[in-house]
């Protein structure tokens, strides 16, 4: 079944809100189910809204300064508890997600009134799960100690945001991306004894939104210095962390968005989708909206939806349609490019 809708990840690199959500529904006048605010301003790089955070909190200290180095996922800024510091009795005053988000939906709202973004088409938010923060930012040592408390403020914002958002206008998305550099052991050795502990976090992130708002995964190899963490050999881990929150979580995964690296056309990548055991109802996305298309083989986009339908339709749920996006977002494009891979989207969907 060919591609029928598009999905964002998030990130698109223009001036604001407004800019954001008017390019998007211009440009994509169908297939559209959920639109992002862009993560403009200061949520432009991912984390680093949270590191901003980080800094403003009183019990902790940078232990590897801020600026140190640019690209290297080795080398990001790190902070650790001040001397005296009890874990247990630490306040996360300000995340800051709700706040940003409920300015962009009023936003929202105003241009859907004036008939610019579609009846139906949902507010969509996105949350870095809580290890990601964590881990990205603070000393290995402590990150066990401070992980629950975050966690809990994090989810705290959401319930915050998601009060205040009729039920029928909003979806969460969660970023996963973290996750994938421990379970592929990209930085240190013990992917396979921290499965469990990530499927069991994922499952309480999905578990979080309530049954009825649409939740989603979005499985990410990393953007930082405009790569990846290390290119996936395959669907494979994707697949299985999908099957396993499925069945852990005790609602519907709606949707998630799988990477898929833009030169990637092998049967064996796409493969493992014929043990895809997740709800047919959870939406699939495919990453098939290259970054930079003038540097894509011809013909590479069909393979990879050719490939797509042959190993969906070996799966258990059977053939169904899926969407697409790209692998990241687009917040680290140059912002000149961004229209047309708005533009790119429509045309993989409306492709004969």
């Amino acid at each position: 079944m060919p591609a029928d809708h598009v999905h964002f990840n998030g990130s698109v690199n223009l001036a604001d809100t407004e800019s954001v959500m008017r390019e998007i529904a211009s440009r994509i006048p169908s297939g559209l189910r959920r639109i992002p605010d862009g993560e403009t301003g200061d949520r432009g790089n991912w984390i680093f809204f949270q590191l901003q955070k980080f800094l403003q909190l009183p019990w902790l200290v940078q232990a590897r300064p801020v600026g140190s180095a640019d690209g290297e996922y080795e080398q990001l800024p790190q902070l650790r508890l001040a001397e005296g510091t009890d874990p247990g009795q630490v306040t996360w005053s300000d995340i800051g997600y709700a706040d940003a988000y409920l300015e962009s939906y009023r936003v929202f709202a105003g241009l859907r009134a004036d008939g610019v973004i579609p009846a139906g088409v949902r507010f969509q938010v996105e949350y870095p799960t809580p290890l990601a923060s964590i881990s990205g930012y603070i000393v290995p040592e402590q990150q066990q100690a401070l992980l629950d408390s975050y966690e809990r403020a994090m989810f705290a914002d959401l319930d915050r945001l998601l009060a205040a958002i009729p039920a029928d206008e909003v979806a969460v998305q969660w970023d996963v991306a973290v996750e994938f550099g421990v379970l592929e052991e990209a930085w240190a050795p013990g992917g396979a004894q921290a499965f469990d502990a990530i499927i069991a976090a994922l499952a309480r992130c999905v578990d979080q939104v309530p049954a009825g708002i649409p939740v989603g995964l979005h499985f990410c190899y990393g953007d930082y210095g405009h790569q990846h963490f290390m290119q996936p050999a395959s669907l494979a881990l994707q697949v299985r962390v999908l099957n396993a929150v499925t069945a852990a979580a005790l609602r519907l995964v709606s949707f998630v968005s799988f990477t898929v690296p833009q030169y990637q056309r092998e049967e064996g990548y796409f493969a493992p989708l014929a043990g895809l055991t997740a709800d047919p109802d959870t939406e699939l996305n495919f990453a098939l909206v290259p970054y930079h298309p003038a540097e894509q083989e011809a013909g590479t986009t069909a393979d990879q939806m050719r490939l797509i339908d042959a190993a969906l339709a070996a799966s258990p749920g059977g053939p169904r349609a899926w969407g697409v996006c790209t692998e990241c977002g687009m917040g680290r494009v140059n912002r000149d490019e961004v229209p047309a891979l708005l533009d790119l989207h429509r045309e993989i969907i409306t492709a004969p």
